[in-house]
């Protein structure tokens, strides 16, 4: 599977080709009869329509005035449009696949239309009136605003549309063969240009994405959902209304139906989904659990965004409510702390008190939640009038202070940032100082264990174009290569991992993988790791990131300074902190991390210099601990 080479005039169409040829090789059962008539019709088009259509496709929004649409290698756009507006009988677009002059609403041929020909269709409205006001103001003038054609609007016969009438199909094609909506044919594009370099996987029929229509059509109206909410919400304002909350509610309502009872509650048409069979005849949410994860997932996302809205519009009760929903979901250690939040915030500290207290009790509490509740509770026996309850102490990391130039005089001098400030008051040519934040450990990480990240697994890989695996922060991510994982930290103690890092870092140079930024991963920077970093420090950390990959990928240290010439303590990571920032908690996991492994890490609180002398004693200090 390949991109079509750039010099090839209609090289999107010879894309076009491949997705399809994918999508029918693979998913072909997931297609009813009308859309399997859609496709092959496409494919008998002549090539001048076909990548016409493909050109409208890829394209911002179906409606296009015929005049604006100029490609030299598809020549006269009318004679190649003529067989895309022809009906099809039997077919997903029985209109044709493209529709002539249809009737359009108001917006969507302001979307369609330039300020100069508006202000020439409607001679009576002020010359000043701006694009983003013509909606009412045209309103005004009219009255009448019902939908119709945009020769109508303009009053001008010359003004004559194409609109493309593949609807939910060419989405669901596009889905079927990325596994996501996010992708789309520009990928093709970026890999034959070098921008998106992609680690070969062996891909089969196998490989597919979905294994039953109803989880295209599910994760079609879990799209539709969020779409719909984000839209609401850019409509009515962030700003708490009767309207936008009735919207919320609708697309909460609508979360675990059926994918065609969630567009009927939306008011949209459902997708053309076939009978389902007894083996399938039950409701979204038993379908969900039992059958896909991976979509079931997808939900939870949804319902804790959406649960987040509600805390942010100050709906706490509804929020709380949402955030139960998902106690036994892979989303329970964020929602449960968010869920005592929601609950105090709507004066039912009691309930809060005691759902957090109840949490914290359990032996199976993630390290994330347990810090979020410990963090709560104290507040919560304040509210109720109730001792505090007496907290473990946290390991403490080490801190120096160190006072550097303001961010204007760094910045002046080539210096940007707090971070690179703190990297250039305590470097020195024997103890050289890196900002790597989350750059290091993780990517030290994806090149030892790569072979395993790319293992081809049912439902990691789809297609060509992957970043790495689909399933990277699915709960079983671990479980499914736990046996490659512990290969791979095998070779911690065989002392072979430094060779094989080294090796994938010159192979594998550009390709696109998780938590890796070769722009940052110098030579100088890896060999000084593999070199003064002990393999059971790595092992630590790489345990940990594996724990919970999402949150852990982030709130490492900024700096790391290495001591080549030591025996012993050849490294420290350093976390810098501006005079007023302060540690978040996954910043907190980490130094406990290092804490309980003794690994060197210490806090660095910047002062800022308020005089003209630079602060020479206070930057040697800190430089360097004595060589032992």
């Amino acid at each position: 599977m390949q991109a079509a080479p750039l010099d090839n005039p209609r090289y999107y169409l010879a894309n076009f080709d491949t997705l399809i040829d994918w999508v029918c090789q693979c998913h072909a059962d997931l297609l009813t009869e009308a859309e399997r008539a859609t496709v092959d019709a496409i494919a008998h088009l002549p090539d001048a329509s076909r990548a016409l259509l493909v050109r409208l496709l890829m394209r911002k929004g179906d409606h296009f005035e015929r005049s604006q649409l100029h490609y030299p290698e598809i020549g006269a756009i009318e004679a190649a449009s003529q067989p895309l507006i022809t009906p099809l009988a039997d077919s997903a677009t029985p209109d044709g696949l493209c529709r002539h002059n249809v009737d359009l609403t108001l917006d969507e041929m302001l979307a369609l239309v330039t300020l100069p020909r508006l202000r020439a269709a409607f001679p009576e409205l002020p010359r000043s009136t701006p694009k983003r006001r013509m909606h009412d103001a045209i309103s005004e003038l009219l009255g009448d605003v019902t939908p119709r054609p945009l020769l109508a609007w303009l009053n001008d016969p010359a003004a004559d549309t194409l609109s493309v009438g593949l609807g939910e199909l060419s989405r669901r094609l596009s889905l079927m063969f990325f596994g996501n909506l996010r992708q789309n044919l520009s990928d093709f594009v970026l890999s034959e240009l070098g921008l998106l370099r992609c680690e070969t996987v062996a891909l089969s029929p196998a490989s597919r994405a979905f294994t039953d229509r109803w989880e295209v059509d599910r994760y079609l109206a879990l799209e539709q959902l969020r779409e719909d909410w984000q839209q609401a919400s850019e409509r009515l304002g962030r700003t708490a209304n009767v309207e936008l909350e009735r919207h919320w509610q609708r697309i909460v309502a609508a979360l675990d139906a059926t994918p065609s009872a969630a567009a009927n509650e939306l008011h949209s048409e459902p997708s053309a989904t076939p009978q389902l069979t007894d083996a399938h005849a039950t409701d979204g949410r038993a379908i969900d659990d039992r059958a896909n994860t991976w979509l079931a997932q997808r939900r939870d996302r949804l319902r804790f965004s959406l649960a987040r809205d509600a805390e942010r519009q100050g709906w706490h009760q509804a929020a709380a409510r949402q955030y139960a929903c998902l106690e036994d979901s892979a989303y329970a250690p964020r929602a449960m702390p968010r869920r005592v939040r929601a609950l105090e915030l709507s004066c039912d500290i009691s309930a809060a008190h005691a759902l957090a207290s109840e949490r914290l009790a359990r032996a199976e509490i993630t390290l994330d939640e347990q810090l979020a509740l410990e963090r709560a509770l104290p507040r919560l026996c304040r509210g109720l009038g109730l001792p505090a309850p007496r907290r473990a102490k946290a390991p403490t990391t080490p801190q120096i202070t160190l006072t550097v130039p303001d961010l204007s005089t760094s910045a002046a001098d080539g210096i940007h940032g707090v971070e690179r400030a703190a990297a250039h008051a305590l470097a020195t040519p024997e103890a050289p100082v890196f900002y790597v934040e989350n750059g290091l450990i993780p990517a030290l990480f994806t090149l030892l264990c790569w072979e395993a990240l790319f293992t081809p697994l049912p439902g990691a890989f789809f297609h060509a174009f992957h970043t790495g695996p689909a399933d990277l922060y699915r709960p079983d991510f671990v479980s499914r290569r736990q046996a490659a994982f512990e290969a791979c930290f095998t070779r911690l103690k065989d002392e072979s991992y430094r060779k094989v890092i080294r090796e994938r870092h010159q192979q594998k140079q550009g390709i696109q993988a998780p938590f890796v930024h070769w722009e940052l991963l110098s030579e100088e920077l890896l060999n000084h790791a593999l070199d003064c970093i002990p393999p059971a420090h790595l092992e630590a950390c790489f345990h940990h990131l594996l724990a919970n990959p999402r949150e852990h990928r982030a709130g490492l240290p900024d700096l790391i300074q290495f001591f080549p010439e030591h025996s012993s303590d050849r490294y420290r990571l350093i976390e810098v902190k501006a005079p007023t920032d302060r540690l978040q908690d996954n910043q907190r996991q980490w130094l406990a991390l290092f804490a309980r492994h003794a690994i060197p890490a210490l806090e660095c609180r910047v002062q800022w210099q308020s005089t003209a002398e630079a602060s020479v004693d206070e930057c040697s200090r800190h430089k360097a601990p004595p060589a032992s």
